[in-house]
């Protein structure tokens, strides 16, 4: 079994409850749609379909967005970029139904805070160099990979722009069952 550790203080845990006054009593699914490509630009799932994920699966439960304050907003959703340190956005994903979010950082946090992930992971890697089993580990490559390149590759590109977003939609839906 893989599991990483990460534990609030008292005072991050409280901020946390605060924080989840603001959200309401409902239940919700966190979402981080960016993916650092300073590394490489072949781990990021196109942000168009993720706000149509949102779109859909707003309508059914909430959604609430963390990361970065520099990253683009989401429609449809709760917005908490740049309003949370990184332990205190771990809390809420902690009290979330599930994470979605593509391969990194946060995916480990949410393994970290027995918190159910949807992960996409691009061609550029294979999910079984960073995936937990428990998770919903969707391999967007259409046979692509993994290629570990470090600049573009169209065959990673062309796997993202082809790959229908109502898989990741469906597999929530089922999955939570709303």
């Amino acid at each position: 079994d893989l599991k990483c550790r990460l534990h609030l203080t008292e005072l991050e845990k409280s901020v946390v409850d605060d924080i989840l006054l603001g959200i309401g009593d409902d239940d919700f699914i966190a979402i981080e749609p960016h993916s650092k490509t300073n590394y490489t630009p072949n781990r990021a799932y196109p942000f168009e379909k993720w706000q149509l994920v949102v779109d859909e699966l707003s309508r059914h439960i909430k959604v609430v967005q963390v990361g970065q304050r520099t990253e683009k907003v989401l429609k449809n959703c709760i917005n908490l970029t740049g309003s949370t340190t990184f332990r205190e956005a771990a809390g809420i994903i902690e009290n979330a139904k599930m994470l979605l979010c593509s391969e990194g950082g946060l995916m480990h946090v949410a393994n970290a805070m027995s918190t159910k992930s949807l992960v996409i992971v691009t061609g550029y890697q294979s999910p079984i160099m960073t995936c937990y089993p428990e998770n919903i580990n969707l391999w967007v490559n259409n046979g692509h990979g993994p290629c570990g390149l470090k600049m573009h590759c169209e065959k990673c590109s062309d796997a993202l722009i082809s790959h229908d977003p109502y898989e990741i939609i469906n597999s929530v839906i089922s999955e939570l069952k709303i």
